[in-house]
């Protein structure tokens, strides 16, 4: 199953972004700010992150642009409540892979979780999960 750093310093979203990405069988780890995020990702590179813009510590914009030096392939989606285009633009523009608003369009999600992971829905493209949970 592919591993994702969620980060976010509002615990409601980091939590309710969890649960849903391990609902859809991701394993997921969290961490609240952009000094976090560089050191989980550096103790075991995920397969992926979405992670907030604005967030005390560190931001999103200054840990985008050192995991983007050192895991250059690494998928990054950057979370932001703004709905101007200059901050998703400037998002994608500094080398995030998505960028998307917060609250979550559900469909949204599921079409960055497929493009990005290959999740089908049930599982994902490779094989790594299985379509029915082992848990029961």
């Amino acid at each position: 199953m592919p591993k994702v750093l969620v980060v976010d310093d509002d615990l409601d979203i980091l939590n309710l972004l969890k649960n849903v990405l391990e609902a859809y069988r991701f394993v997921v780890e969290t961490a609240t700010n952009g000094q976090e995020a560089v050191e989980r990702a550096r103790a075991a590179v995920p397969d992926g992150i979405f992670m907030d813009l604005r967030m005390p510590v560190m931001d999103g914009f200054e840990a985008l642009a050192i995991l983007r030096r050192e895991f250059p392939d690494l998928t990054i989606i950057m979370l932001t409540a703004s709905k101007t285009r200059d901050i998703v633009q400037q998002a994608r523009g500094r080398g995030a892979s998505e960028c998307m608003l917060k609250p979550f369009d559900p469909e949204e999600l599921r079409g960055i979780l497929r493009t990005a992971f290959g999740w089908t829905g049930e599982g994902f493209r490779d094989g790594s999960a299985e379509a029915k949970d082992s848990r029961g």
